[in-house]
């Protein structure tokens, strides 16, 4: 059933536990994971505690590159000896500041032959000790790309239980003989139509399915990695999950998505990015009606948006607001169209004083 583009079962559907004979899983040998971190941070700590967490895992990675993309607080000083004697196969780059997917390029291009699993970690977020140890007991059941569940570093709650989250990864299967771990069975734009479900820094896969893909520069505030994860799943033939939270998502740190909030001309960015994202992934990919109209309806809601955020900041006269519009519309240029329709709304409705909300959904 597809309820508000989300495919969700019928309650009296008993859930099936898969063993990895009914799941037609080949069993591999354990992965060898490559961790990278790219690094960029002006508050110290957070990169020190990103990689105790790495130093701290059950199942331990073969090795880990830190891409120090021009930080400001440089990396070697967040890495004193005797963690840097605890993390395996440690590779330190520095490079001019070019951006979070140049500095996972360059962290892909540094791993070793050996590497035959990659696992992402931001340098503000954190890993529970289980994390690789979920990661390659999937990897070692058949999956190709897996993810886990997370949680905020000021919440008690985790991301699987917010209400669309909790709706859609209720579709999977879980595996038997492998606590905590789920099978997705459904399609990938089922999985990523109306939002990535998951967070970035829980994802590992299977180094082969990349190949020569690699995070695109074109984006600059969101995006890059998601299109990227849709390029993987799209190969994917076993996706698995975790339902355990094994991501601590840190609350400080630069956080230039986190903190593209409604009010900054980054905002715009944001928006501009999760628009071309969009439109990158119906052009490219084979998605079906209902997921389709999922994700028009989510452009369209942020081309509504990036009006009210662009006209909020001419109206406190940002002189950086100028320059983000420009971004918006060349990376979107259908969105002056829905401006011209939409401005005389926008203006009747601010002369009225009737509120706009600032939320959208998908």
């Amino acid at each position: 059933m597809l309820t508000h583009g989300v495919r969700v079962e019928r309650a009296e559907e008993p859930v099936q536990h898969l063993t990895a004979a009914s799941a037609n899983l080949e069993p591999r040998y354990a992965p060898r994971i490559g961790v990278i971190v790219p690094y960029f941070q002006r508050e110290a700590g957070l990169l020190h505690r990103a990689l105790s967490s790495v130093a701290a895992q059950e199942h331990g990675p073969v090795q880990v590159v830190v891409v120090d993309d021009g930080s400001p607080r440089p990396a070697s000083e967040e890495i004193p000896p005797p963690l840097r004697s605890a993390l395996p196969g440690l590779t330190l780059i520095r490079q001019v500041n070019s951006g979070i997917a140049a500095a996972r390029n360059a962290a892909v291009a540094a791993l070793a032959e050996d590497v035959t699993a990659v696992a992402l970690l931001d340098s503000d977020d954190y890993w529970e000790r289980s994390h690789l140890r979920n990661a390659a007991s999937a990897l070692s059941l058949g999956a190709d790309f897996f993810f886990s569940n997370s949680r905020s570093e000021e919440d008690t709650g985790n991301h699987f239980q917010l209400p669309g989250r909790r709706q859609l990864l209720s579709n999977g299967q879980p595996v038997q003989g492998a606590p905590g771990l789920v099978r997705w069975s459904e399609s990938v734009p089922a999985l990523m139509g109306a939002a990535c479900p998951f967070v970035t820094a829980t994802v590992v896969f299977q180094r082969a399915l990349m190949a020569d893909t690699r995070f695109p520069l074109r984006f600059r505030c969101a995006g890059e990695d998601q299109a990227v994860f849709w390029e993987l799943l799209a190969r994917c033939s076993v996706i698995m999950y975790c339902t355990e939270p094994t991501l601590v998502y840190g609350s400080g740190g630069v956080g230039t998505w986190k903190k593209s909030t409604f009010g900054s001309a980054a905002h715009l960015v944001r928006l501009a990015d999760e628009i071309q994202l969009r439109r990158h992934v119906l052009s490219s990919y084979p998605v079906g009606y209902g997921d389709r109209q999922v994700m028009r309806r989510a452009i369209a809601a942020r081309r509504h948006m990036a009006l009210y955020s662009a006209l909020h900041l001419v109206r406190r006269r940002r002189k950086d607001a100028f320059r983000e519009i420009r971004y918006l519309l060349r990376a979107d240029p259908v969105c002056a169209a829905s401006w011209c329709l939409n401005l005389p709304k926008f203006a009747y409705r601010w002369a009225r004083g009737v509120p706009i909300t600032t939320d959208w959904s998908g």
